[in-house]
């Protein structure tokens, strides 16, 4: 075990051109810092949207069946962590509360019932949890426990922002609503306190066409009123 990642690995990751490639990658740092399996979950939060999630799954698949045919994504320590905390875990028994042992002896069964996790917390909104996970105890001595978890942070910081990078634009493009040239004209002038009738003069349009395509953007982001629209169209950065 190296409990250090290179240089070139680093880079490596950042650079990955797909997903495929960088699984791969990651699967291999996470072997050279002593770990077996590991799982990454991104989730990019804007206000008044839904939460886009995203995550890239290194875990056995037998694994990840059980894990979800039991649903112990509502009992696992480890998101609750990395959603409300930026500081590294190293698993313990500790961590699982009675509705959640069931979720702590089947992981060792698959070979998942050691690990750590690492969370990424970004000011933008932008969360991500990295779990690395083995079959044997992480190891007492304290030394080796510091440097274990400096190679973790830097590979889940790596992976993070080599996430943001290549995977999170594509999530959002397709999670947004499509909108035309004209209705995205519509609520930039909508969003400047134009009512139908000023937008219509601006871009020479009817009036009755301002509103169809101002009523064509509450129905896209499913909001009650024009309004929420606007709130809604600044949230998804489409009004600068």
């Amino acid at each position: 075990m190296n409990a250090i990642l290179s240089l070139e690995d680093i880079s490596a990751i950042l650079d990955a051109k797909t997903e495929a490639q960088l699984v791969d990658l990651l699967n291999r740092a996470a072997f050279a810092l002593g770990f077996e399996q590991f799982v990454m979950g991104v989730e990019v939060n804007r206000p008044l949207v839904k939460p886009v999630q995203h995550a890239i799954n290194g875990y056995t698949q037998r694994w990840q069946q059980v894990y979800a045919e039991r649903d112990f994504v509502w009992k696992d320590p480890t998101l609750m962590h990395c959603k409300t905390s930026a500081e590294p875990l190293v698993w313990s028994d500790q961590m699982y509360s009675e509705d959640s042992r069931e979720l702590c002896e089947e992981s060792k069964k698959y070979g998942v019932g050691h690990g750590v996790s690492i969370p990424v917390h970004e000011r933008e909104g932008v969360k991500s949890m990295f779990n690395l996970a083995r079959d044997q105890s992480i190891v007492k001595d304290q030394r080796e426990l510091e440097v274990m978890l400096a190679g973790a942070r830097v590979l889940a910081s790596s992976a993070h922002f080599a996430v943001t990078k290549l995977i999170v634009p594509s999530l959002l493009d397709a999670r947004d609503p499509r909108l035309t040239r004209r209705e995205r004209e519509c609520l930039i002038w909508a969003a400047r306190g134009k009512t139908a009738f000023e937008i219509g003069m601006i871009l020479k349009i009817a009036e009755t066409t301002a509103v169809f395509h101002l009523n064509n953007l509450v129905r896209k982001f499913n909001v009650a009123n024009r309004t929420q629209a606007i709130a809604v169209g600044v949230a998804m950065g489409l009004v600068h």
